[in-house]
This record gives C-alpha cells, sequence and structure tokens, in this order.
C-alpha cells in the first residue's frame, strides 16, 4: 500500500539499515543541547554512537563536536563531563588541544601526520545543535515559541533505555493518540486526548494537547500525585495544554509539560531493537524552590513509558508473525487521531 513501509523493515537487519540509511540523508541529525556545557571550556561525552564523540563550548556561541577517540592506537581518550584546556590521552600520553590538533606525541622520533583528532561544526536551532542543518521549523510562527523555550532552564539528566522492538514502531506510537484511550489510564485522565491540535510540516509534526478537564482525581496513584503538585503550583490557573509532542524527522522527539522539556532520541540497534536516549530540562527557579514537582513529574512519566513500551510490543509481535507468513498487511489509520503516523509515513516514503 502507498506510503507504508514494508513490513521487513521492522524485522530485517539489511532492509532496515537501508531505509536507515535514507533517513539520515534527508531527515535531521541531532547531537545534544547546549545546556550541556553551559560555559566556555566545558565538555560532555554524548552516549549516542559509544561514547564516541565529545560535545564541546568553544565560547562565544561556537560549540562543535571533537573526537573521542585517539588517533594513536584508538584509546577512548575522556569520560562524562567537565572543563577541557586540552587533551591528553591516558594510554601512551599523545596530546591534542581544543580543536583537535595533534600537539604531542612522546618517544615519536618524528611527529606523526594527519592525526588530528576529527571536528564537526554544529548548527544551532533554539539551542538544539545539529550535524547537517536546522530543521525547517519555525516556532514563532506556530505559536510554539513561549512552550519550546530553554529560557530559564537547566539540563538535568540523560536517560538511556534498550527496547526490544523497531525504531518506526516506538515513532508510530508517539505519533497517535488513539491508543492512549486504552493503554494509559493515568495520562488519558491528565490530559483530554480529543483537545487535539496538530501542526505539520515537510520536518516535524506536533501534537498539542489540552489539559484533562478535572485533575482533582487521578485513574492512577502516579497520576494522582502528580496532579497534586501540579495543581498546588499553578494554582487555579492551569496552563491550557497538558503536554505537548513534537518530532522532528526521522528520530527526534521534542516534548512539553509544564515546566520541563525533555528532547529524546530514537537510534535503531539493528532491525527489531532500538535505544532511546532521554534529555531532561527542568526550569531552573521551579527546580530550586520545589524538586518534589519534578520527582513526581518523573513518575509519571516512567509510567506512560512503561505502557508504552507494551503497546509497542504488541505491534512488533504482530508485524514479525506477518513476516514468518509472507505477508504484508497494513489496517487504516484514523485520519485525526493517527495523523501524525500518516505524516510519518510520508516522510519515510520521501
Amino acid at each position: 500500500m502507498k506510503n507504508y513501509p514494508s513490513i521487513k523493515t521492522y524485522i530485517e537487519d539489511d532492509s532496515a539499515r537501508v531505509e536507515l540509511e535514507h533517513g539520515q540523508k534527508y531527515g535531521l541529525d541531532y547531537v545534544g543541547h547546549k545546556l550541556m556545557v553551559p560555559q566556555k571550556d566545558d565538555y560532555y561525552v554524548l552516549p549516542n554512537n559509544g561514547n564516541r564523540y565529545i560535545l564541546f563550548n568553544a565560547g562565544n556561541e561556537k560549540f562543535y563536536l571533537i573526537s573521542n577517540i585517539c588517533t594513536h592506537r584508538q584509546s577512548i581518550l575522556v569520560e562524562g563531563k567537565g572543563k577541557l584546556k586540552n587533551i591528553t590521552c591516558r594510554l601512551h600520553c599523545w596530546t591534542f588541544n581544543t580543536d583537535g590538533k595533534h600537539t604531542g606525541s612522546p618517544f615519536f622520533t618524528e611527529e606523526p601526520k594527519n592525526v588530528d583528532l576529527e571536528t564537526i561544526p554544529l548548527y544551532e536551532w533554539n539551542g538544539l545543535l545539529f550535524k547537517n542543518r536546522i530543521p525547517d521549523f519555525d516556532l514563532k510562527k506556530l505559536d510554539l515559541d513561549e512552550y519550546f523555550n530553554f529560557s530559564g532552564y537547566k539540563y538535568i539528566s540523560t536517560e538511556s533505555e534498550r527496547y526490544e522492538f523497531n525504531w518506526k514502531i516506538f515513532m508510530e506510537i508517539y505519533l497517535e493518540n488513539y491508543h492512549v484511550f486504552s493503554m494509559h489510564p493515568g495520562l488519558r485522565k491528565y490530559v483530554n486526548p480529543r483537545d487535539l491540535e496538530w501542526l505539520v510540516g515537510d520536518d516535524y509534526s506536533v501534537q498539542k494537547v489540552g489539559m484533562g478537564k478535572d485533575l482533582t482525581n487521578g485513574k492512577t496513584e502516579v497520576y494522582k500525585q502528580w496532579q497534586d503538585v501540579l495543581m498546588e503550583q499553578f494554582g487555579g490557573s492551569l496552563p491550557k495544554y497538558g503536554a505537548i509532542w513534537g518530532l522532528i524527522y526521522p528520530n527526534i522527539m521534542l516534548e512539553w509539560y509544564p515546566h520541563v522539556i525533555v528532547v529524546s532520541t530514537v537510534i535503531p540497534d539493528g532491525a527489531k531493537a532500538c535505544i532511546n536516549h532521554v534529555e531532561f530540562y527542568y526550569n531552573e527557579e521551579v527546580y530550586n524552590s520545589n524538586p518534589e514537582y519534578f520527582t513526581k513529574e518523573m513518575n509519571a512519566y516512567m509510567e506512560t513509558a512503561r505502557e508504552d513500551n507494551d503497546a509497542c510490543l504488541l505491534l512488533q509481535k504482530g508485524r514479525e508473525a506477518l513476516y514468518l507468513n509472507g505477508e504484508e498487511k497494513f489496517g487504516p489509520i484514523e485520519p485525526f487521531l493517527e495523523k501524525g503516523v500518516s505524516e510519518f509515513y510520508k516522510f519515510l516514503a520521501r
């Protein structure tokens, strides 16, 4: 059927690899947010790609990636985060400056050539840093600038989770509100899944989901605690939206909740698994005055994530069964509640 990914791409590693290569060519390649390295000379080793690259703040709003692999014997160079004035390999004490230039190699009588560390310039959009280009995504024009605004926010942490299903399945579940009614008892009370606004473009889709009508009761204990602390924080003036879920194609999720922004990147790990790197950013003033607010929000977020895992596994198992029987079958897409899925498929087809 038109625009539907082949069942093979959910199961076969070779088919998934070809699909990913095409998606990377036309989609966006996000690496991290500048709040990860807020001060000059700050560095942060990015968890994606096996700690392959260092995100570095060179000052004057200049950010770039530095290879984290020594050009001598391919040792990892640095770990975690901190300050960098220069880079010294612990294994044989080769040294590099923060531009990646090789500056020393003890005991070599002749200085080796062509051994500088790779550096990659980055492009900034709303604080998010990309390798290839920035998204065609005008937040102000779409009335999203007050929500996806990192001013006054603080980077808290990155959590990584491996899942046993194809990366597209993660996207499909994220991009529809249909399953909220059946799979998310807590979430469907916190938000009103029918109060849904869609914004779509070549590089993105966005769901703006209205706040639930009555937050005095929660459908689960975890969501009740989150709703209680939310009402306490906002008093009688709750935000219009309970959540805003955006996707920058192919695999970058940008989520807003009151005082919380989450940036997630889903990385395929073969055809039948994926890794989700989830970055949490909190309103710093509220975080300092009311940390419990964010503990309760995180508990609700993780409850929904576990339920989404169950939903994704149902899809993966069904498609594996079709594959084993040599079948390509696809059902209809509900045009409103599942609009994001059809837009995602259009991107994949392009």
